[in-house]
């Protein structure tokens, strides 16, 4: 005869594996003072050519490359992974199939409206300043509003996943 657990052993172990998922998701989040570099480079990069004309576009794009570049980098590893604050990473089957469709292609249209507009000649925008209201704009939500937005792509990458597969959900970085 096997040893079966009764059944509110069973239920609570199941709330137990929930409870340490939900541990999970919520760990999955930047430190606070990454969103405020990340606002700060942007809001910088972006209203550098307003204050110090159009030369500085020379040094903003390699700056905003090289540092998009490293932050991806460091966020495929663990030791810059625990720099950034974020111990912790979802496996990508914890991640909704259709969410990260969904989610690509919207990267791919923002990418190619970024494109577009880069190229499409403009005579020039009657707003004086306007990059700098571009990048208040842009910093100011990342500071502001990155850490929510980010909690919330998680909550509906985690609302659409099929229940109980596998009860890995985490692992520490690479």
């Amino acid at each position: 005869m096997t040893d079966r657990p009764t059944p509110a052993e069973a239920a609570r172990a199941l709330q137990e594996a929930e409870h340490r998922r939900d541990q999970v998701f919520a760990s999955v989040q930047e430190s606070r003072w990454v969103a405020v570099v990340c606002g700060t480079v942007l809001f910088a990069c972006l209203a550098a050519p307003d204050f110090f004309g159009s030369e500085a576009t020379r040094w903003t794009s390699p700056l905003l490359a090289v540092l998009s570049v490293t932050y991806a980098v460091m966020l495929n590893t663990r030791r810059g992974s625990a720099l950034l604050g974020r111990p912790t990473r979802l496996r990508r089957k914890e991640i909704a199939p259709r969410f990260a469709t969904i989610a690509r292609v919207i990267l791919l249209l923002v990418m190619a409206a970024g494109l577009a507009a880069a190229f499409i000649p403009h005579p020039g925008i009657p707003l004086p300043y306007w990059r700098t209201v571009a990048g208040v704009l842009l910093g100011g939500f990342v500071i502001v509003f990155g850490r929510r937005s980010e909690q919330a792509l998680l909550a509906v990458a985690r609302r659409d996943r099929t229940e109980g597969k596998d009860l890995g959900w985490a692992h520490g970085g690479r």
